[in-house]
């Protein structure tokens, strides 16, 4: 048995919101400085961003047998669409599967609420991001098919210096 099968994939409580600065923090350390710009390595989610989506339901963690969090996935809505703004697993714990429930669990709670499709954004080219969401049902949605929200996010990335950033999209069941 592995040490993911040891993995609770819950609502995240607010005594888990303290940890996921760090976790995003160490995340963001994998990133070649071409890809995420130095200035933006130390930015997180602001925690009244995750109090807020903790309080909606719209924020999961994974949990070990200890209880610490090992990553996070948050949602939120863009252009009428479930929307996957961030999600983080500590490095320490990759590669067991952990992005893949925690993006199973949120593709689950939009459909549970009745939206018919899941959008995001994320690097085109690093193995872990649109290559990973594509092994999971995503294609990359063109500029042209973008609604005005999910194009706004889109450049505002670009104009802090993400690049090679693209949007995906899959429908939920």
């Amino acid at each position: 048995m592995s040490g993911a099968d040891h993995v609770a994939i819950v609502a995240a409580q607010p005594a888990h919101l303290p940890a996921l600065a760090a976790i995003e923090l160490a995340a963001a350390a994998l990133f070649p400085p071409a890809d995420l710009p130095p200035a933006l390595r130390g930015r997180t989610v602001a925690a009244a961003t995750l109090a807020a989506a903790q309080h909606d339901g719209r924020l999961w963690v994974a949990t070990g047998p200890d209880g610490r969090v090992l990553g996070f996935a948050l949602a939120g809505i863009v252009d009428g669409h479930w929307h996957l703004d961030e999600m983080d697993v500590h490095p320490d714990h990759a590669g067991q599967g952990l992005g893949a429930r925690l993006l199973r669990r949120m593709l689950e709670a939009g459909a549970g609420r009745g939206f018919e499709r899941a959008t995001l954004t994320t690097f085109a080219h690093l193995p872990w991001n649109a290559p990973f969401y594509r092994r999971h049902g995503f294609a990359e949605l063109p500029p042209s098919r973008c609604g005005p929200a999910l194009t706004a996010q889109l450049e505002a990335e670009q104009a802090t210096g993400l690049t090679r950033r693209i949007a995906m999209v899959r429908p939920l069941p």
